[in-house]
């Protein structure tokens, strides 16, 4: 049913979860993973010090995201490649990825902003709800919260 998954990763548990999730799915439909973690260079202009020691530090935190991420997924047997690429992330995984690497599905966790991200620049996922033309799954890794009886 699915022959290439695309799961973004930025080390939140929302994420982690999504490869989870993903790596499921592919034991099930024999698809291959695509692991994707984007360096955010927007951020860079809220930022004092050198451009390209941050750049460095965020380069080495997402190829170590991705390592992580694709080990995990091999490990289990799974076909998979992991990328890291620089841009805005939403862009990235709504649009141009999945187009480069036909993907048919993306695994991606509700959100790994924290809410003044969010606030600030919009939802990842919710843009890529909107605009990715690959089906989707959400996958939410925060505990509902329990109704309390009047």
């Amino acid at each position: 049913m699915y022959r290439n998954i695309l799961v973004p990763l930025d080390g939140s548990s929302n994420s982690k979860r999504a490869l989870d999730e993903a790596i499921d799915l592919s034991s099930k439909f024999g698809s291959k993973i695509f692991i994707l973690s984007v360096i955010n260079d927007s951020n860079l202009i809220f930022t004092t010090g050198s451009p390209d020691m941050i750049l460095q530090g965020l380069h080495s935190n997402a190829e170590e995201v991705a390592a992580n991420g694709k080990k995990q997924a091999a490990d289990r047997g799974i076909a998979v490649e992991a990328f890291v690429e620089r841009g805005i992330p939403k862009q990235i995984i709504a649009e141009q990825f999945p187009k480069e690497h036909d993907i048919d599905l993306i695994v991606i966790g509700k959100s790994g902003a924290d809410a003044f991200d969010r606030l600030l620049i919009g939802s990842t996922t919710s843009y890529v709800v909107r605009r990715s033309k690959a089906k989707i799954l959400v996958i939410n890794d925060e505990e509902p919260e329990e109704t309390k009886e009047n």
